[in-house]
């Protein structure tokens, strides 16, 4: 089916097109809300200034597309958007569990209150996107750029997130238990009254992030480094710092009953007031 008659059918009412084919086309600047495009083949198709409010693209084939636009309410489930280009798009409430999002550029875009739980978003730019309230429960984000995100009060429950680049992110209030962030990259993020218990921070830097009233029991945090980090009121009982770096943190009024430390560089580290 060419474009034309795509658009002649849909402005006469009809909306379901599962199964279409659109390989490589151009539809820029069209309104395609509420549109079946089920198990479609969408690669390389190119949507520019499109609307696609509420749209069903459920297990379509949607590689190397470039869309921008508003896609609020889609459905996206167990989509392919491998090295797609979303960048600047707005997916708020919009459901993309088990997508393929790996390589996908999707910088800039509007997440919040979205579905990205069982995602695979490795290596995929969600630099400065705005994920508020997002649940990426066991979302696979190794290697994903993230740094400038805001991700205030996403839940992360069981995330890979090895590698991760977090710098400069918002991830307070957060719900991060049992995260496997080994090797995570999160200088001056923000991870005030987050819940990281149980999680894997091996080999972070988290130098002047602030975790101040965290919940950080039970963590690995072995060679991490927090030089300058504030951990003030965090709750860090039972969690291992062995050779960590701690210089000049605070760890006023910090609980770290049972906490060790063993080789930790602690030089000038904030315990009193």
């Amino acid at each position: 089916m060419d474009v034309q008659e795509l658009l002649e059918r849909y402005n006469r009412g009809e909306t379901n097109f599962e199964k279409i084919d659109l390989r490589g086309q151009i539809l820029p600047n069209i309104n395609l809300s509420r549109v079946n495009f089920k198990e479609a083949d969408l690669r390389d198709i190119n949507l520019i200034g499109c609307s696609l409010i509420q749209a069903n693209l459920k297990e379509a084939n949607l590689s190397h597309a470039v869309i921008q636009g508003d896609l609020t309410e889609i459905n996206l489930i167990q989509a392919n958007l491998m090295s797609a280009n979303l960048s600047k798009c707005d997916l708020t409430d919009a459901s993309l569990r088990n997508a393929n999002l790996s390589d996908t550029n999707l910088s800039h875009s509007i997440f919040v209150c979205s579905l990205l739980h069982d995602s695979n978003l490795k290596k995929a730019n969600l630099s400065h996107g705005k994920m508020i309230n997002c649940l990426l429960s066991r979302a696979n984000l190794s290697d994903a750029n993230l740094q400038g995100a805001n991700l205030q009060g996403a839940n992360l429950t069981n995330a890979i997130m090895m590698n991760t680049n977090l710098e400069g992110a918002n991830l307070s209030l957060t719900q991060m238990n049992s995260v496997n962030g080994f090797g995570i990259k999160a200088s001056h993020a923000n991870f005030s009254h987050a819940n990281l218990s149980g999680g894997n921070f091996a080999n972070g830097i988290f130098h002047d992030a602030n975790f101040h009233d965290s919940m950080m029991t039970w963590c690995s945090f072995k060679m991490t480094n927090f030089t300058h980090a504030d951990l003030s009121e965090a709750k860090l009982s039972w969690s291992n710092f062995t050779k960590a770096i701690l210089t000049k943190a605070n760890l006023i009024d910090a609980n770290i009953n049972q906490v060790t430390f063993d080789g930790a560089n602690l030089e000038g580290t904030i315990f009193t007031k």
